[in-house]
This record gives structure tokens, sequence and C-alpha cells, in this order.
């Protein structure tokens, strides 16, 4: 049975321009049409390399940075036509938790104070009673020992303080959780534990995950969609089974090579310093790459699975 969708977002661009000396003004498309839905209680993947877009994408849903176009639907709702009283009732619908959880804490304030705040901020409607009742069972959802509670940030482990950061994500009661990198400070043994929690909480709570991570295993454990992402494009997107089980794009190829440590497969040429103007981005560095992919390229369908895929080679073929 098909899940509702909680988040919808069409056609985002974010597009920087960048000073580089006097009279040089470079414009960088950080982000170009990017358009994607996640059903409730649903993980949807984003990866890539460092520079593909992830954490844009990520502050754009957040309204940490403002789209340059595009829109972003929350429950139906076009979050830039909010004002920013109206925002506040919808900021609770969408958390975040940050890559580096020993830099998402005040110091000063106890663990419990810290996954309170957005509670007290946010849910006005709650009562001191089912304000403290919520806030003991995320604590306890996390699995977070009691005696850590009225601890500060020092004195919890990285592990111990991403459960906290997690705990605070879903005080609110969201119906949404961007995870930006959160494994990638932890260690390995640390990091696996963090996914089965994840996954675990998405059944208890019933809330949809946008979880973005250059960590191919990690999104592999825990996403249900995935989209693969290039120098601010889509480049791929499809099912888990799909990306991961058969990746069709070359640089979707070349990611999963690299992840595997496969060392006589398809491997890309080296990153070029400054973007191509016009046609695949991938061409410059694309063993694959022939005249007709300097036109430029569309996200279109790739057979009649669901997947798309900007590569008309692929396109072709599947066709």
């Amino acid at each position: 049975m098909t899940e509702p969708t909680i988040l919808e977002v069409r056609n985002l661009s974010k597009t920087y321009r960048v000073r580089r000396s006097i009279g040089l003004v470079e414009t960088i498309k950080a982000a170009q049409r990017v358009s994607f839905a996640v059903e409730r209680g649903r993980t949807l993947g984003i990866v890539g390399e460092s520079g593909s877009g992830k954490s844009t994408v990520a502050r754009c849903l957040l309204g940490l940075t403002p789209l340059t176009e595009g829109e972003v639907l929350l429950d139906g709702t076009q979050l830039g036509d909010l004002g920013v009283r109206k925002m506040r009732s919808h900021r609770r619908m969408m958390q975040m938790v940050f890559q580096m959880p020993q830099a998402s804490f005040d110091p000063t304030h106890t663990v419990r104070s810290s996954v309170a705040q957005p509670l007290r901020r946010l849910r006005p409607d709650m009562s001191k009673s089912e304000q403290e009742e919520r806030l003991r069972h995320v604590l306890t959802a996390v699995s977070l020992g009691e005696e850590l509670w009225d601890r500060k940030p020092a004195a919890l482990s990285g592990g111990q303080l991403q459960r906290a950061a997690i705990a605070r994500a879903l005080a609110p009661d969201p119906e949404l959780v961007v995870l930006d990198e959160p494994t990638s400070s932890l260690d390995l043994s640390v990091r696996g534990d963090i996914l089965s929690l994840l996954q675990e909480l998405q059944e208890e709570f019933h809330v949809a995950f946008v979880f973005i991570s250059h960590d191919l295993e990690a999104v592999r454990v825990c996403a249900h969609e995935v989209i693969v992402m290039y120098l601010g494009q889509i480049v791929e997107q499809g099912t888990a089974e799909q990306v991961f089980g058969s990746p069709a794009h070359p640089y979707t190829q070349a990611l999963m090579a690299a992840s595997r440590f496969e060392t006589d497969s398809f491997e890309l040429g080296p990153k070029g310093e400054t973007d191509p103007s016009s046609g695949c981005r991938l061409m410059p560095r694309c063993p694959l790459a022939e005249g007709a992919c300097s036109a430029e390229q569309d996200l279109l369908p790739s057979g009649t699975d669901g997947r798309t895929v900007r590569c008309w080679k692929v396109v072709a073929t599947d066709h």
C-alpha cells in the first residue's frame, strides 16, 4: 500500500555568485532542477561526492538557504509562501540531525535541556507534563541511559551525542527528519548501531527520513529510494534495489565500484577544476563520452521500472 507523500520538491535550483577576483564573478549552480518526493514513513537517500549538491539541497529544504527557483511542499503546503509565524507551525514537522553532534549542542546545557528545547519552542500546544512525558519517551527510544540525561555534552561519547541529537529531532513529533551525514564522524562499530536505531525509530514513529551521505553502505542499509547527484544535478533516481543492485549511469557505476574497492572496474578520469558549460556534466571525466554527450542531457525513464537516468546512451540502450 502506497503511503501519502509528505515532502515534494519541484525543480529546486540554487545558484551562487562567487567573486574570484576584481571584476570576475563566477556563477555556481549548486543545485539545478532537482525534483523528488518522499512518502510518509520511508527513507530517501541522497548520495554523491563532495560538491555534488547534497548539503545544498538539505539547507534549501529546511529554509536555511533561500531557493533561486523551484518549490518545496511539506504535506501539500508550499513553504515559500508562508510567513515567519506560519512557518513556525511547519518547522516542527521537519527537523534535522547534523553531521557533527559535538558541534550541534550548547556545551553549557545538559542533554535533557537541549533535547527539550524544540519541544518548548515548537509545541506550545502541549502542557508541561505532556512535554516531560514526550521528552522521556524520545530519550528512552534512542536508548540513551537515564544517567546521561543531566550531563553536559562533553561527558558523552560521539555515539551517545548522536543518539541525543536524534532524540532532539524527534521530540516535537516531526513528519520528516533530514539526516546530513549522520554517521560520518562515528567509529565503525558505533555506525552500525546508529543505522539499526534509525530503522527501529522509523518503524516506531512512522517518520520519513531524507538521508544524505557519501557513505553508500549506510544509505543502502536505510534507504527505500535513492537519488545520485553530480555537480548539482540528479544523474540517477530509483529504488535502492535498482541503484545499488544494477547501477545504470556511468557516475553511479564508478561510485559503486569505488565503494567496493574494485580496482579493475569502471573508473572516471580526474575531476576537473571547472564545470562544463553545456552538455553532460560528467563528460570531461567519462571514458564512454561521445560527441552526442555535448548536448544537454535530460533525466529520462530508463526502461519501464520507474528508474530515471541522465544519460542518453543508457536510455537509448534500455529502449
